[in-house]
């Protein structure tokens, strides 16, 4: 069955319609296709085909096995892995989640972007102290000026946290860090959350320890690579 495209105004497909439509092609047979059946496929001629697959070849998001068949780019490949190593992570982070809630007694959260501008609180751990924050789970936040969206952009302190308070809720104290991903972007980010008179001291020292290290537990739990990251080196905030 061909694959659908649109059209231009002289009614035949643009070629970015053609190249994404070959690429879904190339993405649905791992094990490779040929070059006549992916034009069958988004009912091309075998010559456009080629030029738009040798695109491809050229971007890194198709490749050529032994047998000349189309095969997943390593471009292609690395997209994938980033996207599941995402879509995952909820579900990676539930053990972290659980440590920093019991370590601090706060709660613990964690946030993956939304957009450029924004993030989304996608998990929780809800803290053990009767006096707790729980309302930012599913809710959007900006990134500009908060804990969360300075681990996003990789500006932490020189212990791989970001602390703000004040930033989305007043008297409310949040430290976060980044969580990275298969090719070390930054994927998501910790965070421990609670009331600014409780997070002070002693008890503000250990949740920036226990960010730091469970956002380096979920990273390898999420790919990862091994090997120290070296934050921007500024003096730690306290507001």
């Amino acid at each position: 069955m061909a694959v659908a495209t649109t059209t231009a105004s002289n009614g035949q497909p643009r070629a970015t319609d053609r190249g994404l439509a070959l690429l879904r092609v190339v993405a649905d047979h791992p094990a490779g296709i040929s070059l006549a059946d992916a034009a069958r496929a988004v009912d091309l001629t075998p010559s456009t085909a080629l030029r738009q697959l040798r695109s491809l070849e050229a971007a890194g998001f198709a490749a050529r096995d032994d047998d000349g068949r189309f095969v997943p780019g390593d471009e292609l490949l690395r997209i994938a892995r980033s996207l599941a190593s995402a879509a995952a992570l909820p579900r990676l982070a539930e053990s972290s989640l659980a440590a920093l809630a019991a370590a601090t007694g706060e709660s613990a959260y964690l946030a993956e972007p939304a957009d450029a501008r924004h993030a989304i609180y996608a998990a929780m751990e809800p803290g053990t102290h009767a006096v707790r924050h729980v309302s930012w789970l599913g809710q959007r936040v900006a990134r500009k000026g908060t804990a969360v969206g300075a681990a996003l952009s990789g500006d932490v302190d020189a212990d791989g946290t970001a602390m703000r308070t004040d930033a989305v809720e007043d008297g409310v104290t949040a430290i976060s860090a980044p969580v990275h991903g298969p090719n070390g972007q930054v994927i998501g980010a910790l965070s421990v959350v609670g009331p600014s008179f409780r997070l002070t001291g002693t008890r503000l020292r250990t949740a920036r320890a226990a960010v730091a290290r469970e956002a380096a537990a979920l990273s390898a739990l999420a790919g990862a690579p091994a090997g120290p990251r070296t934050p921007r080196a500024r003096t730690a905030r306290t507001r």
